[in-house]
């Protein structure tokens, strides 16, 4: 009986002291648990703290001046290339505007452009009885001879552009060359920015032999009297019969 009461009194005294140890194990474990979460708070906390120090406060807006980790940063010689380059291609550029812009001017037919001149009075020289009369029905114009005596625009048409001192306008004035049957000439032509399309301040044919001059077109005494009469059309045609008029 003794025997086993003993032996049941020590059961209980271990049991006892084993829970004991367990809850001791359980308390120790969680406070260090617990010891360990608040470590790694305050390691996390110093190491935001420490990129909010490091890190520049950036402007509100995304204006200019923030740092962008994709911009493109020349050296200073890619930078002279790189302007070398853009002046290359603005020259370029400049150029063929230039260009286009004179051939433009010489080859739409406007009223005031060479070829457009050249055209027009060379289609009514053509149509002249004096000048059939003393050339030929067979008539040929061209530009400036270099000896190939080609018709038509492929020649250079001699040409002056300038301001009138007497009324002004812009004047354009041609010299051509017209080959006949019998003989040669050259042309003279002009035409003001004042009057109609298709009117001319003057048209002559010059033999290039006698140096004879057929008149075709002289308005430049109806311009003179318009001008003299301050746009008056009755003193304007007094003044053109007292200067002997012109035909046109």
């Amino acid at each position: 009986m003794l025997r086993s009461a003993a032996s049941l009194t020590l059961r209980h005294s271990r049991r006892a002291v084993n829970s004991s140890l367990l809850q001791d194990m359980s308390r120790s474990n969680y406070l260090l648990s617990q010891s360990q979460l608040r470590a790694r708070s305050s390691n996390f906390l110093r190491t935001l703290s420490t990129k909010a120090k490091e890190e520049p406060p950036k402007k509100k807006g995304g204006k200019e001046g923030d740092d962008d980790p994709n911009e493109i940063v020349l050296t200073p010689g890619e930078t002279v290339v790189a302007v070398s380059r853009l002046g290359l291609w603005a020259g370029i550029f400049g150029f063929a505007c230039a260009c286009a812009y004179y051939i433009g001017r010489e080859l739409i037919p406007t009223k005031m452009s060479p070829n457009s001149v050249f055209n027009s009075s060379s289609a009514i020289i053509r149509e002249n009885a004096q000048v059939k009369r003393v050339y030929g029905d067979k008539i040929k114009f061209y530009g400036k001879d270099h000896g190939g005596h080609r018709e038509g625009r492929r020649n250079f048409i001699e040409h002056t552009q300038y301001p009138s001192p007497d009324d002004g306008s812009n004047r354009t004035r041609v010299r051509f060359n017209l080959e006949g049957e019998f003989n040669s000439a050259f042309c003279f032509a002009e035409v003001s920015s004042e009057m109609s399309s298709g009117e001319f301040v003057y048209i002559l044919v010059q033999d290039k032999r006698s140096g004879r001059v057929i008149t075709v077109a002289d308005n430049r005494a109806a311009l003179t009297a318009k001008r003299l009469a301050g746009g008056n059309n009755e003193s304007s045609q007094a003044l053109q019969q007292l200067l002997g008029g012109g035909k046109s």
